[in-house]
């Protein structure tokens, strides 16, 4: 942790920083992060606090968010919600998001904004952090969720990630970008995430109207993630579009991530085929 000042905007329940962290490229220079942390009020338990990590979304051209003029977008109602439950929220920009430098659609270093955005608030005075924790991300911060899944722990072999979490994440780049009509471009193969360990808990809500990323494209990451052998847990809401993705689908996301904490054995429902037309070969 480098620095630690008040947010300056309100969350019931909660302590709001906006903080600056180190991080590193993909190829491992240190390198400066902003990002937010959200802390209860109150006493921490003797295990410490769980941890969600936040990956966000692209909210704007090139603007971190920690910095922006409505810094909670697209984080609620979960937020509040995570407070309620005695848990940390700390929430990345990613190096180089408000400076213009930013690795974009680069695994490896959304990887280590994520993981090292978990590693500094375990050592926010105060905050009283546990060593376990989840990822949690949507859309492009899903992207970032997922490539920490499987690098996390050689990152920080001292903390414990639990499980992922992912809304309409941008996954399978080569179809999602055909399916939108861009044409292939060299190195998207190499960007897409690559399954966990398997069994890992892995959790995926997608919405079948999203024209951001269309649900084939998840569809055809739940196959092949399943066949991989990760626990793998898909819901797909009908109806929802992209950007609705992460609030209507929270309540599965706070049941799936409180039942990680409370280790609860993940299952997944990979014996479940994604919606009739979804399905890819």
């Amino acid at each position: 942790m480098l620095r630690v000042q008040p947010l300056g905007t309100e969350v019931p329940g909660a302590h709001a920083y906006r903080i600056l962290y180190q991080s590193s490229t993909s190829t491992g220079v240190a390198a400066p992060s902003g990002g937010m942390a959200f802390v209860p009020v109150g006493s921490a338990p003797a295990a410490g606090r769980p941890i969600v990590a936040w990956a966000h979304p692209v909210i704007g051209d090139d603007v971190a968010p920690s910095r922006s003029a409505t810094p909670l977008s697209g984080m609620q109602p979960w937020l509040t919600q995570m407070i309620a439950r005695g848990w940390i929220v700390v929430a990345t920009d990613f190096v180089g998001v408000g400076t213009g430098h930013q690795e974009w659609l680069n695994g490896q270093a959304e990887a280590h904004d994520v993981t090292y955005s978990v590693e500094a608030v375990q050592h926010l005075p105060g905050a009283g952090a546990g060593r376990r924790w989840v990822a949690w991300g949507f859309s492009y911060g899903g992207h970032a969720a997922l490539w920490t899944g499987s690098m996390a722990a050689p990152l920080d072999p001292s903390s414990q990630l639990v499980g992922v979490a992912t809304a309409a994440p941008v996954a399978e780049l080569v179809p999602l970008e055909h399916a939108i009509g861009k044409p292939w471009a060299p190195g998207l193969l190499a960007e897409t995430p690559p399954p966990p360990p398997h069994g890992f808990p892995t959790l995926v809500v997608q919405g079948t109207n999203d024209t951001v990323v269309p649900a084939p494209t998840t569809a055809l990451l739940q196959q092949q993630w399943c066949r991989a052998g990760v626990a793998l847990e898909t819901h797909w809401l009908p109806g929802v579009r992209h950007q609705d993705t992460a609030a209507v689908g929270s309540p599965i996301v706070l049941a799936w991530i409180n039942a990680r904490f409370r280790q609860s054995p993940a299952q997944g429902n990979c014996d479940q085929a994604p919606p009739s037309g979804l399905a890819n070969g």
